[in-house]
C-alpha cells in the first residue's frame, strides 16, 4: 500500500530525518555523514542497487545477507511527495507476489506494485530500511534518466550476522564483505548445508556439511551451534579440515532457536570468512542451505522404494549412484511418522545395489513413511539427498526410477497358476532371458483377507517353478484375495522386472500367463479321461491314460479333480511314466457333483509345458 502523506511513524520519522541529512551531507562533505550513520550490530549486511525504468524503480540485492521481505521498506521521497512500500507487501520479487516472509536475497529484484511515478526532472531520494534494526542500509537519489548516486557508507564488515528476529524465521545470511568476487588465493566458504536431525524422543540435533576454499591463510574450521533460548546447550566443534561436517546432538532443546555459524580462522584465531544460518530445532531443515559444489561428487541418479509390507512394515531400497570413484557411503533412514521408534537407518557403500533389512512390528502396516536417502563422498560429506513419502502398504510409492540397464535380464515368460481347491494354493512359474547380470526371482505373496497366509520366497534358478506357496497350513483362505509380486532381481539384488496380479483364490487363473514351453519341451501326445464313477455307492472314480512325446525334459504328469460344490472332496495324482494306462482317482463320495479335470505336463524345471483341461459331472459316464 502506498501512503502519499508526510504522516510517517516513528521508525519512518527517525529515516527521513536521516535523508535529509544525507541530502545536506552531499553538499557539505562524506565526514559529517560517516558520523550520521553509525551502522549497528545487528543491521544486515548487503549490497543493494537502484535503477530506474520508465517511471518505475528496480531493487536488486547484489551480495550479502538474505533479507525476510516483511522487514525491509523502501522509501522514496520528492520534493512534495513521501512515499513507502513494503517488500513484503507492496511489490513482486523476480516476478512474483510477496509475503512477508518471502526472502530477499542475491540476485533476486523487487519492484512495486504500482508505479513510483517519476516525473522526469524532480530528484527523488530512495532509501531502504530495515526496520528491526532501524537502519538504513541502502540509499540512493534517482531521477528518470539521471543516475546521480549518493550511496551512504559501506558498513564495517563483521564475523557473522543473522537476519533472523522471531522464533518462526529461518534465514540464510552469507557473512562475508560485500564484495562481487573472491581471490583465489583468499580463505572463503563456498557452502554450507544443515540438516536438521531433531526429533522428540532425541532433542534438538543437527549435521552442518561444509566446503572451504583454502587460501595460505587457514588453519581450522569452526562450527558454532548457539542455542539462542538456553545458553548452556550452546556448543562448539572444530575441525582441520577444510571440506568436512561437524555434528550437534544435546538431548534436549526441541522447539529452541539456534543459530549455527561456520567460521573459517587462521591460526591465531581470526575469522577469514564465515556464514551463518538460522534455525528452529523442530526436526525441519531450514532455508537457505546451499550445496557444497564438486563438479566430480557421487549424486543419486535413480532410487526405487520397494514397499515389501505384509505383518509389519517392511521396505528395502534400490539405488544407483553416478560418480561412484568419490562415493564414501550411501544410507537410507526409513522414518515411520505414526511410531518413531521404529525409525532405523542402514547403508551400503556400492555404487548400485540395494540396502535391505528394515522391517517393523506387527502394526505399523498402514503407517506413514519417509525414507530419506543420504549420498557421502569421499570426505564424509553430505553431498545429495532425496526424501521419498510411502504408506506401509505393500504398494510402492509412485515415481519410483526405473533402474534397468540395456544389460538387465528380463522376464521372457510368467506363469501364475491358481491351484486353489480347499484352500488357497498358487504356484509361479517362469524364464528369464540375458541372464548375464541374473541374480535372483522373489516371489512375495499378502493375503488381503488373512494377515497369517503370506510368505515371501526365492528362487536362484533362472528358469523355474515356485510352488505351493500359500498352500501350507492355511486352511480356510479358499476365495479370499491375494496380491502377488513375481520380481525378478539382477546380479547387485536390484529390481529389473517384475509381474503383479491380484487374484482371488478360487482355482481361476489370473488374466497375463505366457507359454513356456520350448522347442525340446514333453507334450503331451495323447489323453483321455474315463468317468466310472458308482453312483449307487456314492463313489467317484476317473481313469486317465495319456502318451508323451519329446521326454529328454520330461519330468511328470499331474492331474487335479477339483469337486465344484464340495472342494474337500478335490483331489491329485501324479506319475513319473511317460505312458499311462491306467492312473486312477477316487473318492468316497461326490456323485453328482461337476468336477474340473485338469492334465498338466511338467518338465525338469517343475514348469508346466503342456494340459489339457475338461469339466464332467462324476457318475454321468460322459467324461
Amino acid at each position: 500500500m502506498q501512503v502519499a502523506s508526510r504522516a510517517q511513524s516513528e521508525t519512518v520519522g527517525m529515516v527521513l530525518l536521516l535523508g535529509l541529512v544525507v541530502v545536506v551531507v552531499t553538499v557539505g562533505g562524506v565526514a559529517a555523514l560517516a558520523a550520521v550513520d553509525d551502522y549497528r550490530d545487528d543491521a544486515p549486511l548487503v549490497e543493494l542497487d537502484v535503477t530506474v525504468d520508465g517511471s518505475n524503480l528496480t531493487l536488486t540485492h547484489r551480495a550479502g545477507d538474505s533479507l525476510r521481505a516483511g522487514d525491509v521498506a523502501v522509501v522514496t521521497r520528492s520534493e512534495d511527495t513521501t512515499t513507502r512500500y513494503s517488500l513484503g507487501a507492496d511489490g513482486d520479487i523476480n516476478r512474483r507476489a510477496t509475503t512477508s516472509e518471502s526472502q530477499f536475497g542475491p540476485g533476486d529484484s523487487w519492484r512495486p506494485t504500482t508505479p513510483v511515478g517519476f516525473d522526469g526532472t524532480d530528484p527523488y531520494l530512495v532509501l531502504v530500511v530495515h526496520e528491526p534494526s532501524n537502519t538504513v542500509i541502502h540509499r540512493a537519489e534517482r531521477t528518470l534518466g539521471a543516475v546521480t548516486e549518493t550511496p551512504g557508507p559501506a558498513p564495517t564488515p563483521r564475523p557473522t550476522t543473522t537476519t533472523t528476529s522471531t522464533a518462526t524465521t529461518t534465514s540464510t545470511t552469507a557473512t562475508t564483505t560485500a564484495t562481487t568476487s573472491t581471490p583465489p588465493e583468499s580463505t572463503a566458504i563456498n557452502g554450507m548445508h544443515v540438516e536438521d536431525r531433531t526429533t522428540d524422543a532425541g532433542g534438538a540435533g543437527y549435521r552442518v556439511d561444509y566446503d572451504v576454499t583454502a587460501g595460505p591463510d587457514f588453519d581450522r574450521v569452526r562450527v558454532t551451534f548457539e542455542n539462542r533460548d538456553s545458553s548452556w546447550a550452546t556448543q562448539t566443534v572444530t575441525e582441520t579440515n577444510a571440506r568436512g561436517y561437524a555434528t550437534y546432538d544435546i538431548g534436549a532443546g526441541v522447539g529452541d532457536r539456534y543459530r549455527i555459524t561456520v567460521a573459517a580462522l587462521d591460526a591465531d584465531g581470526n575469522v577469514l570468512d564465515s556464514r551463518t544460518i538460522s534455525d528452529v530445532a523442530d526436526g525441519d531443515n531450514p532455508d537457505g542451505n546451499t550445496g557444497l559444489p564438486e563438479s566430480n561428487d557421487p549424486a543419486i541418479r535413480g532410487a526405487a522404494l520397494i514397499d515389501l509390507t505384509q505383518e509389519g512394515a517392511a521396505y528395502e531400497l534400490n539405488y544407483n549412484v553416478t560418480n561412484a570413484s568419490n562415493l564414501s557411503e550411501i544410507r537410507v533412514e526409513f522414518d515411520n511418522l505414526d511410531a518413531p521408534s521404529t525409525t532405523a537407518e542402514l547403508s551400503g557403500t556400492e555404487p548400485r545395489g540395494t540396502i535391505a533389512g528394515y522391517s517393523a512390528y506387527d502394526g505399523t502396516e498402514g503407517d506413514d513413511y519417509e525414507a530419506t536417502i543420504r549420498v557421502f563422498d569421499e570426505d564424509g560429506v553430505l553431498v545429495d539427498r532425496r526424501v521419498i513419502s510411502d504408506v506401509a502398504d505393500g504398494v510402492d510409492p509412485a515415481g519410483n526410477d526405473d533402474l534397468t540397464r540395456a544389460s538387465s535380464p528380463s522376464f521372457e515368460g510368467t506363469i501364475i497358476d491358481d491351484l486353489s481347491m480347499t484352500q488357497a494354493d498358487y504356484e509361479a512359474s517362469y524364464n528369464v532371458t540375458d541372464r548375464a547380470e541374473f541374480g535372483r526371482v522373489r516371489l512375495w505373496i499378502s493375503n488381503e483377507d488373512a494377515s497369517y497366509a503370506e510368505g515371501i520366497y526365492e528362487n536362484t534358478d533362472p528358469r523355474n517353478t515356485i510352488d505351493d506357496f500359500a498352500a501350507e497350513d492355511n486352511g480356510g483362505t479358499f476365495g479370499m484375495a491375494y496380491h502377488i509380486r513375481l520380481q525378478l532381481l539382477d546380479a547387485d539384488g536390484v529390481v529389473v522386472d517384475e509381474r503383479i496380479v491380484t487374484d482371488d483364490a478360487d482355482w481361476t487363473d489370473p488374466s497375463g500367463n505366457d507359454g513356456l514351453s520350448r522347442a525340446g519341451s514333453p507334450a503331451l501326445d495323447s489323453v483321455s479321461v474315463s468317468d466310472n464313477s458308482q453312483t449307487n455307492r456314492n463313489r467317484v472314480r476317473y481313469r486317465v491314460d495319456y502318451d508323451v512325446v519329446g521326454t529328454g525334459e520330461f519330468a511328470e504328469v499331474e492331474v487335479y479333480f477339483r469337486n465344484r460344490q464340495q472342494p474337500q472332496a478335490s483331489g491329485v495324482v501324479r506319475s513319473t511314466a511317460t505312458s499311462e494306462n491306467n492312473l486312477e482317482y477316487t473318492e468316497t463320495y461326490g456323485t453328482g457333483d461337476t468336477y474340473d479335470i485338469e492334465v498338466r505336463v511338467v518338465d525338469d524345471d517343475g514348469i508346466v509345458v503342456d494340459r489339457y483341461v475338461l469339466s464332467d459331472i462324476a457318475g454321468d459316464k460322459n467324461a
